[in-house]
């Protein structure tokens, strides 16, 4: 009945009154934690997990080629012929024929490549005609046909190469998903990182704007005191200022790095348009990495889903080459077939009949194996010229030579992300060391040059410059803290093991065993 109701109308567009909300509670996570919710529930990532699935369907179209045919067959055919008899009397002037037929017959590709067919045909005739002695006539009729290509398309490999492509496309496309989560996870780990660097860059700013005002208060306090001119005052409101700009901009900041984990992560029980707010819980490590540059581009080239998945393709246009060099064969086919046929039937008053008897008496005589068929012989087909086959068979060759240059390409970039990787991480290593050194001598000048200013050793501009700098060393130490966690998961990605350092496995769709009529 649902084939003649009309479909339903698409969904409509998400109305004013659901984008107005949002889940204004906040979650905090640590970093495996938010990686974990991330997976789950972001939404980019559903097209690249279904795509495992649609590929395993794939599969099993290319293996549904060996599933056996069940072809059941019934008609009754009625007759009135005006045609008569051959004799000059016209004793029977009418022909009628009532002629049933009852079919079974059984298709099925074998795995060599011939096309078997068993048919069982049952058929049943009464008519009038003075030709028909047996009334009504039963035929059975049990036979099989055999047709086994020779040179094209011959072979169990050749037979079974789409479905060996078929299935290098399914696994394929696991690793590709890998490589997707892989990067989703890049992308949580810097949307985490990223909040945890604009919240301490906001609290740096913050204490820039404490310093500025206890700056301006004694710088007032002095000018009522006549200790220094009216333009101290001006000197640290502009200063002031300035760094009120930089709160401003900090916190902006800090709204789109919180606006930018919370949709990464998507975490959102209430089903609201806006998920949940997330906190990290975590603080980024300092510690140092070891790096090994020969292991770390040896996992990137046996690991890397990305790796694996274009061999996987270099495979398939492999036998893509290989089924297109068999099409160049000429077609030579080995036919063969037999049967056994019963006959019986009701004779006429008056005559004698050799074969007597009902449908039973005619599935008997079909089985005594007294009337028999049998034919054998080859088809020879040779294409003159044969030049669709020779030119896929050099787009074949073509293609296998383009995977192959897309596969030392890909080799080639990921050594390349790993050399890359691998300094990133020692570069940024030493940037902790050296903005952390420099932000704690930025820190003791600062308080040197206060000290000096209290007793007019140095001016109000030379105390100003001093925050300055001690600021910008936070923001660098902070800066080179949130590289270089960044980089550590930038080199388990080039790696390959990022999945694996959160204890992540990916499965592909459960693997059934082929039915039994398919393994042949």
């Amino acid at each position: 009945m649902d084939q003649w109701s009309t479909y339903p109308p698409p969904p409509t567009a998400y109305t004013l009154d659901f984008l107005r909300t949002a889940d204004e509670e906040t979650a905090n996570m640590t970093l495996g934690e938010a990686v974990l919710i991330g997976l789950k529930n972001n939404p980019g990532i559903e097209v690249d997990r279904l795509e495992p699935f649609r590929a395993a369907e794939q599969t099993m179209t290319e293996k549904s080629v060996f599933d056996p045919t069940l072809n059941l067959q019934f008609n009754k055919d009625y007759a009135i012929d005006p045609r008569g008899s051959s004799s000059s009397n016209f004793s029977t002037p009418l022909q009628i024929t009532r002629n049933h037929d009852y079919n079974l017959s059984l298709n099925k590709l074998l795995r060599t490549g011939a096309q078997l067919e068993i048919s069982f045909l049952n058929n049943r005739l009464i008519s009038n005609f003075p030709t028909q002695v047996l009334k009504p006539q039963y035929r059975p009729h049990l036979g099989f046909s055999l047709s086994q290509p020779l040179l094209r398309d011959f072979g169990w490999g050749l037979t079974t190469i789409f479905v060996r492509i078929a299935e290098n496309r399914e696994t394929a496309s696991l690793f590709d998903y890998q490589a997707r989560l892989a990067q989703l996870i890049q992308r949580i780990t810097e949307g985490y990182w990223g909040v945890v660097f604009a919240k301490a860059n906001l609290k740096v700013q913050q204490k820039g704007v404490e310093l500025a005002d206890a700056l301006l208060k004694g710088a007032e306090s002095r000018v009522r005191a006549g200790v220094q001119p009216p333009v101290a005052v001006t000197e640290a409101q502009a200063e002031r200022a300035r760094r009120e700009e930089l709160v401003i901009t900090a916190e902006n900041g800090l709204e789109i790095a919180r606006t930018n984990l919370r949709l990464t992560l998507n975490l959102n029980p209430k089903g609201t348009f806006l998920p949940r707010k997330i906190e990290p819980a975590e603080t980024p490590s300092v510690e140092p990495f070891q790096l090994h540059r020969a292991a770390s581009i040896e996992s990137a080239l046996t690991h890397r889903p990305e790796i694996l998945s274009v061999n996987l393709n270099v495979q398939n246009q492999a036998l893509q080459a290989r089924y297109a060099e068999n099409q160049l064969l000429p077609r030579l086919d080995l036919k063969a077939g037999a049967g056994l046929t019963g006959l019986a039937g009701e004779l006429k008053p008056g005559a004698a009949n050799p074969f007597p008897g009902s449908y039973d008496a005619a599935i008997d005589r079909l089985g005594s194996g007294d009337f028999y068929n049998y034919g054998v012989g080859v088809v020879l087909q040779i294409p003159l010229g044969n030049g669709q086959a020779r030119s896929k068979y050099a787009q074949a060759r073509i293609e296998l030579d383009q995977a192959k240059a897309r596969q030392r390409d890909l080799i080639s970039q990921v050594t390349l992300e790993v050399e890359n990787a691998v300094g990133n991480v020692a570069t940024n290593f030493k940037r902790v060391q050296t903005t952390r050194l420099a932000r704690e001598l930025a820190e003791e000048n600062l308080r040197a040059q206060e000290k000096r200013f209290q007793v007019g050793l140095v001016t109000q501009k030379d105390v100003i410059d001093f925050q300055s700098r001690f600021l910008d060393a936070q923001g660098a130490e902070l800066r080179a803290i949130t590289d270089y966690n960044n980089s550590l998961s930038g080199l388990r990605l080039a790696e390959g093991s990022l999945l694996d350092s959160y204890n992540i496995t990916v499965e592909g769709p459960k693997k059934e065993s082929d039915p039994w009529w398919a393994r042949f």
